[in-house]
């Protein structure tokens, strides 16, 4: 294959541009496709002892767990388990980095949503999920654990 001389880059700005535009052109064609190399929406078997989740008494909004994933789609699939004690009411809810997603649910209920990643996360970018969780009442606690979480093209 031959370049004309034309077509060589002119300095080497110019020549990182174009690196950079062909590896973001490379990360959006691997989001296209199902990667079944990655990790992606693979848990490891979780307790099932509702008790040793991640957990509050807290009766303002903590959070209670936080993991960090990479952008590969333009949509999540979170699935959370919530318990509450006995005589206990409490919420929970989920941030992606430092916006609200999804509903909060009474503690209790299922969390279980699909919806659209913030723009601001560029494909291959990292992003936090956080889930935090508020007793409203009664002096058990509030826990919630991440059943699924799945990264939707």
């Amino acid at each position: 294959m031959t370049t004309r001389h034309d077509q060589l880059p002119g300095d080497p700005s110019s020549l990182a541009r174009r690196v950079a535009d062909l590896e973001r052109r490379i990360a959006e064609l691997r989001a296209q496709a199902v990667d079944l190399t990655a990790a992606d929406a693979l848990l490891p078997p979780l307790d099932a002892d509702t008790t040793r989740w991640p957990q509050t008494t807290s009766g303002s909004y903590v959070t209670i767990s936080r993991c960090y994933q990479l952008r590969w789609g333009s949509q999540l699939r979170l699935w959370l388990a919530t318990a509450v004690g006995g005589g206990t009411t409490g919420a929970v809810r989920v941030f992606v980095d430092t916006t609200q997603f999804g509903p909060v649910v009474a503690a209790g209920q299922a969390f279980d949503y699909t919806g659209p990643l913030p723009s601001s996360i560029p494909i291959g970018g990292q992003y936090q999920i956080s889930v935090q969780a508020i007793r409203s009442s009664g002096g058990g606690i509030v826990s919630a654990q991440a059943q699924l979480i799945r990264s939707i093209i």
